[in-house]
């Protein structure tokens, strides 16, 4: 379990294979805190370390993991947002996030602004339920609030300090973004279901 409170790394490599990727990540500050076989979220996705080096992990991405989520995208030098699991101790500055990518989704606009960045992002219509104002959501690992719905599109605010220490500054018209709705809401459709 992940709170949504990233830090910056960048993509090493990627040796691609029939059966998946050997995905290589440079994070000095992360990569002596792990060990084999440790979970750690990637963009929001939940990867397993499968190798440990002085200042990189390496991780093997199935191929569902490439086709469900961003991953299929990166570039050796893409900076990309990473974090460790939540530790029992741990101060909670997010949400409760799970490194379970629900879907893909694009950026619509960008305005960047003196004190802030405002993005929309379109919401594939089968996931809108799980969309509230005022809520969580995860993009590409990070907590935010949904500051406005309007139709199938989320608003979203933007800091300066959530900026600098994401690879959220680099998205532009198009890009695409991982998304992880929050899972409370997903528990309370269940329930719903459940008790009809």
């Amino acid at each position: 379990m992940f709170t949504g409170i990233v830090e910056l790394a960048e993509i090493e490599k990627i040796i691609p294979s029939e059966t998946g990727w050997e995905l290589w990540v440079q994070t000095p500050v992360i990569a002596p805190k792990v060990k084999l076989g440790d979970s750690v979220a990637i963009d929001g996705a939940c990867l397993t370390v499968t190798q440990i080096a002085e200042t990189s992990i390496q991780f093997f991405v199935s191929p569902e993991s490439i086709q469900k989520t961003i991953i299929y995208s990166y570039v050796p030098k893409q900076k990309v947002n990473i974090e460790l699991p939540l530790q029992p101790t741990s101060y909670l500055g997010g949400h409760y996030v799970l490194g379970h990518v629900d879907c893909v989704a694009t950026v619509n606009t960008v305005i960047a602004g003196e004190k802030a960045w405002t993005l929309s992002i379109n919401i594939p219509e089968e996931f809108l339920k799980y969309v509230v104002y005022k809520g969580s959501v995860a993009i590409s690992g990070v907590s935010l609030t949904i500051n406005q719905v309007i139709d199938h599109c989320i608003e979203l605010c933007i800091i300066p300090a959530t900026l600098e220490k994401t690879n959220l500054a680099s998205l532009k018209l198009q890009s695409v973004v991982n998304i992880e709705f929050d899972i409370l809401a997903k528990y309370t459709e269940q329930l719903l279901q459940k008790s009809k």
